[in-house]
């Protein structure tokens, strides 16, 4: 008796599940412009960390502060590091280029921090003479699908290089979908 319930309700289940499948499949492809998400590319010579001269905020994301450093991140380009000793004004000091960052954390003066598909821990007792200690590499934890989700987007074209971040814009035709 108690089998043949089991059964009843594994079939119940089954029929449920099936008649909501309807969420599991992509929209039809628009033809024509439609708003969607274009991906941003650098060259490999481009995706190299270095410590910059300081430059303008222009899209600026997560905040840290740690020691007397102040560290905003510019998304997807970097982070800006100021000389906070007095934090009624701010001293820019430099920027830290690295391509397709969007998260970093500090402790015990090392900076672990994104880096297109990797995770680095970067030494930053001196700013002007940064030592990378390690990287992880994380083949399957990259920057090849857009934000966000319920999205059109252009697909990834490894031919043009690494995917440093996206960008909302007009597409012609996409055949992608998140």
């Amino acid at each position: 008796m108690k089998f043949s319930k089991l059964i009843g309700w594994t079939w119940i289940l089954i029929a449920g599940i099936a008649g909501c499948d309807y969420q599991l499949r992509a929209p039809d492809f628009p033809v024509g412009t439609i708003e969607g998400y274009r991906p941003v590319y650098a060259s490999p010579a481009e995706s190299n960390i270095i410590f910059i001269g300081a430059r303008q905020l222009e899209n600026p994301g997560k905040i840290y502060v740690v020691s007397k450093y102040l560290l905003i991140n510019e998304k997807f380009k970097g982070i800006h590091v100021f000389d906070n000793s007095d934090p009624s004004n701010p001293v820019p000091l430099g920027f830290l280029k690295m391509v397709g960052n969007s998260e970093f954390a500090v402790k015990n003066n090392v900076l672990y921090a994104d880096h297109l598909s990797d995770l680095v821990a970067i030494d930053i007792n001196d700013w002007n003479n940064l030592q990378e200690l390690s990287r992880t590499e994380h083949q399957f934890w990259s920057q090849k699908i857009p934000p966000g989700s319920d999205k059109y987007f252009e697909c990834v074209d490894d031919t043009k290089g690494i995917v440093i971040g996206w960008e909302l814009a007009v597409l012609n035709n996409p055949k992608c979908f998140r």
